[in-house]
């Protein structure tokens, strides 16, 4: 790819040349206004992932209304949410269907590749434009009609290149998209072998080949002491973090605890557990523990994701937890050693985790920046 010149994106294939064309997204698009048909699936517009089947959303969306009062999407279509446009709630249809009459359908012209504008409407331009021609005086009262979306400026470039910009982009997503299975694929074999490993259907041996003594079960109050998060306002700049109970904030010159520990929320997010090593400072939101017991902290932290925390919750509003609720919490001990090889076997998916998260993390920034520079 080459660089480019006015109305020319900065990232091109080599085999093309010449400014992209201006036009209006009415020259592109027509608006498609088809009654339902029955037997036609029902399909809704999703931020995240575009037009998804109403049957596969998590959160239920119950329709009483007759096909023919909703509209109709051809493969190939564009749909988008006029309340949510300005914020990319756009997806493309792959196979004929029917939508919500509160949807615009985007039938696209002979000279259009639909995959080409699906992928451009996420853009950070086309975001600017898709919110300067929305109407309403809030950002949650937004409107796009169809007459204002088919005012909308933008350049493009000939079919052929749409398509090789589109197919370029869909590989991208395709990546994505494994990674991202591939993610919850692991993370639920880590759920299934803690399920085993803490209800000791799945033991392991010591180094000799024979069986660990059996657990023991003791309260976290015998095992390990609860530390308060502090306020850090005092502090001046250095190389300390300081955690909260969404992770990470700032660092500062002084520090609360030095060494391995479980961090668990103390208000807001109670269900996050996280586990620190070295030197750090907590918020008062975030507890610490420390001066552990006969336990090893990476197991502990192995606990602390098994546990129900909702279940311990101490108010109506904001989640909170005590230390009193926490020191009570009875739970199963290994022997140490037994402790240090359930840690290691969960280690190593954790690793496995994080590897996979750091190239989903990659390939997401990697599309991010193609969005900015394979469009004018």
């Amino acid at each position: 790819m080459s660089g480019g010149v006015v109305n020319t994106p900065k990232l091109r294939f080599p085999e093309f040349s010449g400014g992209w064309a201006s036009s209006r997204m009415g020259d592109s698009f027509s608006s498609r206004r088809k009654r339902g048909e029955n037997g036609l699936p029902l399909y809704s517009v999703t931020l995240d992932r575009g037009l998804v089947k109403r049957s596969e959303l998590e959160r239920k969306i119950q329709s009483d209304a007759a096909d023919e009062s909703n509209l109709r999407a051809q493969a190939g279509d564009l749909v988008y949410n006029m309340m949510r446009m300005w914020q990319g709630a756009v997806g493309r249809a792959s196979e004929s269907c029917m939508v919500s009459p509160a949807y615009v359908v985007l039938a696209p012209n002979r000279e259009t590749d639909s995959r080409f504008f699906d992928f451009w409407f996420k853009s950070h331009r086309a975001l600017y434009l898709l919110w300067a021609y929305s109407h309403g005086l809030t950002n949650d009262r937004l409107r796009l009609y169809p007459d204002d979306f088919s005012a909308i400026p933008h350049h493009r470039p000939k079919l052929p290149e749409q398509q090789k910009i589109a197919a370029f982009l869909g590989a991208v997503d395709a990546k994505i998209g494994q990674l991202t299975r591939k993610k919850a694929l692991l993370e639920d074999y880590k759920k299934g072998c803690m399920r085993q490993l803490f209800t000791q259907k799945l033991r392991f041996k010591d180094d000799q080949g024979n069986d660990f003594p059996d657990w023991e079960e003791k309260k976290l109050g015998d095992v390990l002491t609860i530390g308060s998060g502090r306020d850090y306002k005092h502090l001046g700049a250095g190389n300390i973090p300081v955690y909260g109970t969404g992770g990470y904030m700032l660092s500062v010159d002084d520090y609360l605890y030095d060494g391995e520990s479980v961090c668990i929320g103390r208000k807001g997010t109670i269900d996050s557990p996280a586990l620190l090593n070295g030197k750090f400072w907590t918020v008062d939101t975030l507890f610490y523990t420390h001066s552990y017991q006969g336990v090893l902290p990476r197991f502990i932290f192995a606990i602390f994701q098994q546990i129900n925390w909702a279940k311990y919750n101490e108010a109506s509003g904001v989640p909170s937890l005590s230390k009193a609720t926490i020191e009570q919490i009875a739970v199963g001990i290994p022997h140490p050693d037994e402790q240090r090889k359930i840690a290691d076997f969960l280690s190593v998916i954790d690793a496995k985790i994080s590897l996979v998260v750091d190239e989903l993390s990659a390939a997401q920034n990697f599309k991010k920046g193609l969005l900015q520079q394979m469009f004018v």
